[in-house]
């Protein structure tokens, strides 16, 4: 088993979340909606990977507002650790970074749980707090 270390991004604006269809070419899931996220380059701290990768792949001004502890997504011989973090945008605004994504487009609280390549990041997200339900 292979094992992977990314940070995740949840970016927020007002009631929308930023997701992404990763672009055909990637290496890992090709044409999978995602959060925005990216593998932590070698004594790069976290929160340095997760504000790159959000400037290198949306160009989404946004400020980090909250973290939460790691947690694991085994998929067939791979093991994810995942670094979660929330962000808030300062405006809608981003620039597709096509090499990233093919699409990317802000989504609702309840189009985001209906996404199936989502669901456990979603689950594991509302139990670290970082995603509520009102």
């Amino acid at each position: 088993m292979k094992t992977y270390t990314i940070a995740s991004a949840i970016i927020k604006y007002k009631d929308k979340y930023l997701i992404g269809k990763r672009a055909a070419n990637k290496k890992f899931y090709p044409n999978i909606w995602e959060l925005i996220s990216g593998f932590i380059e070698e004594k790069e701290p976290a929160e340095e990977t997760i504000l790159r990768e959000i400037k290198e792949e949306t160009k989404v001004k946004a400020k980090l507002i909250k973290t939460a502890d790691p947690y694991i997504i085994k998929v067939t011989n791979e093991r994810w650790i995942i670094i979660p973090f929330l962000l808030e945008a300062k405006d809608n605004s981003f620039k597709l970074n096509k090499k990233d994504h093919s699409e990317l487009k802000w989504v609702s609280l309840d189009e985001l749980s209906k996404i199936n390549e989502l669901k456990e990041d979603i689950k594991q997200l509302k139990i670290r707090g970082l995603l509520k339900w009102n």
